[in-house]
Order: C-alpha cells, then structure tokens, then sequence
C-alpha cells in the first residue's frame, strides 16, 4: 500500500514539472543597416598633374664678352623691356665705328664715280664695283650695329625670374645660358589621360574642372581646357592634356608644384541607387541580391537587384530597390530569409 503511494506522488511532482516548464523565445539578431541612397552618375576622374609656366624661356646671348651687370634676382618679377644683363659694349662700339666710316668711304666713292659715269669718263665695270663696296660696307655696318644691340638682355615679356647662371664679371660665350623666365600669368596643369576616358569623352567641352595642390585640398581653383595631343604615348597609350588657371592666385603657388585635377561631366544627369559593396549576394554571372529590411516585421528578405556600375567600396543599383530601402551591409553571409532582426545602433 505505502508503494503505490509513494509512485502517486512522484508520478504527481513529474506532471508538475512538466506543466510549469516555459518556452523562451530567441532574441532579434542585431544587423547593421544601410540606407539606398539615390546619386548621380556624372562621370568624376582624377588626375595626378604637374604645375608649369606658360611660357619658359632662356635667355642666352648672342656674342661673347665680360659680364658688366646682372639684375637678375631669382624669385623677382621683371617688367616687359627691363634691362636683366649687359656685357661690356666698348669692342662692339668700335666695330660700329669702323663699320661707318669704310660706309661713310664706299658712300663718297659711289658719288664720285656715278658722276665721272654719266660723263662717259668711268667704265661700267668700275661704277659696279663702287655700288657693290657700298652694299658691303652697309651690311657690316647693320651687322655691327646689331651685335652691338646684342650686348643688352631686356625682358621680352612680364616674368619671373625662374633661375640666374651667371655672375657679374664673368666671360660669357655665345649661347650660354644667363637666366631662366618664366611667364606666370597663366599657369598650366599637365595630366596624362588612359585612351579608354578619352575615346569616351572625345569633343566633350561641358566639364567642369578643378584643382588643388597636394597637401593643400582645402584650396581648390577652377581651370580651364587649353589643348590635348591627339596622338597617345607608344608606351603608356597615355594623351597629355592640359588645362590653366589664369588670376592673381597664380602667384600662391609654382611651376613644378604637384597637383590633383577633378574634371566632372556635365552632360551625363542620370542617376541610381548607392549601397555598400559588402550589402551584395551572388555575383555577376550567377545575379546579385540583397538583405532587404522589412521593418513592418522586424524580419529580412532576400530580393534581387541590377549592378549597373561599382565605385569603389560601393555598387550603384539601377533596379531592384528603391531610395530609402534599407539593406544588411556586413555579416550578410549568415543571413537567412525571414530571420528576425534589430538595427544596430551605435552609442556614442
């Protein structure tokens, strides 16, 4: 008797136990989410570039001489007919002298033997000769002069003095080079181009283009189209393509400085959907698809989606979604159709 009783009690606790046993639930699965956000698709190229002078020359001189003066101040700005360097004049000043006088002797013989011509006294042979010494002695006299207006270097244009190789006092040469100048009321930005932007771009003038040094991005400048070579580098398949900058801000910066140039296309407005790289399930033979968000449910969904371009870390949807869907955008691996999630959100 006892036996079956004590078997109706533990029989009593089990059913007790069983009844009050509780199912919990699994929490939501925190995701991190992304926001299709709507950009624009204009094409944005970058480009390294590298800073010159409009215009750069060397000023060399045409005859040989003692260096007598220089105003030639590295760094300076020189105005248009300024007189930068001069060698010692006095040989070239007597050549001219010398030059006008056999002139001068040719010019008085010339007159003499025309009139004793035309009075049938000189020969014909001889009144050539005299019109031939008069050429000659005015050719060395222009010659003479003109070496002796080679004795002074004046700018040819508003410059800058870009490098001085001589010093006062010194022999110069002809053809040595005295100075460097450099034209900077406009300067360049030379970049190379890849053949495959340029067949896609070719005759289109509506960019906009602008530039910044290295290292000074928070100083960017609008520039301008001034040429391109129409013919690429064996080597690189490159074009060289140049734009300017023409203002006062020229003078912020120099010729060889290293520089970024963004030129942005106009003409193309169109648009599509941004997401994360990461947000993309699949891969271009199989199709991609994403973790949509279905926030009426706290669940996700898989949906497929049309890749029409990747920019980096970022791929641009033209169908599929919709501006504002919200995407899972890491760990998508372990993600499964109609799982319960919770946005995460960072704490700061």
């Amino acid at each position: 008797m006892n036996r079956i009783f004590i078997l109706a009690v533990v029989f009593l606790l089990q059913a007790c136990s069983e009844s009050t046993e509780v199912v919990k639930e699994k929490s939501p699965v925190v995701v991190q989410l992304f926001s299709a956000q709507m950009t624009n698709l204009a094409n944005d190229y970058e480009f390294p570039a590298t800073v010159s002078a409009v215009k750069s020359i060397d000023l060399k001189f045409e005859v040989s001489g003692r260096l007598i003066f220089e105003g030639l101040v590295e760094g300076s700005e020189v105005k248009k007919g300024q007189v930068l360097a001069k060698i010692d004049p006095a040989p070239f000043q007597r050549k001219v002298e010398e030059s006008r006088i056999r002139h001068q002797d040719a010019l008085r013989d010339l007159k003499r033997i025309k009139g004793i011509f035309e009075k049938n006294v000189a020969s014909q042979r001889d009144y050539d000769e005299a019109k031939s010494q008069f050429s000659i002695t005015k050719i060395a006299l222009e010659n003479a002069e003109q070496d002796l207006s080679y004795c002074t270097i004046r700018a040819p244009f508003d410059a800058v003095v870009g490098a001085r190789y001589i010093e006062n006092n010194s022999l110069i040469r002809t053809g040595d080079t005295v100075a460097n100048l450099q034209d900077r009321s406009e300067l360049y930005f030379s970049f190379e181009v890849p053949e495959r932007i340029m067949t896609a771009n070719a005759g289109n003038r509506n960019v906009k283009a602008t530039a910044h040094i290295i290292g000074q991005a928070d100083k960017v400048f609008d520039i301008h189209y001034v040429e391109h070579k129409t013919t690429p580098d064996p080597v690189t398949q490159t074009y060289d393509v140049t734009f300017a900058l023409d203002s006062e801000v020229t003078n912020l910066f120099y010729p060889g400085s290293r520089a970024i140039v963004n030129i942005k296309d106009n003409n193309n407005s169109a648009q599509a959907l941004l997401i994360p790289l990461n947000s993309l399930v699949g891969s271009r033979d199989d199709g991609f698809s994403v973790w949509r968000f279905n926030s009426t449910q706290n669940s996700i969904e898989k949906v497929s989606v049309e890749v029409s371009q990747l920019q980096g870390d970022f791929a641009l949807i033209s169908s599929g979604l919709s501006a504002g869907d919200k995407v899972v955008s890491a760990a998508v691996g372990q993600m499964r159709e109609g799982l319960t999630v919770r946005e995460y959100k960072a704490t700061y």
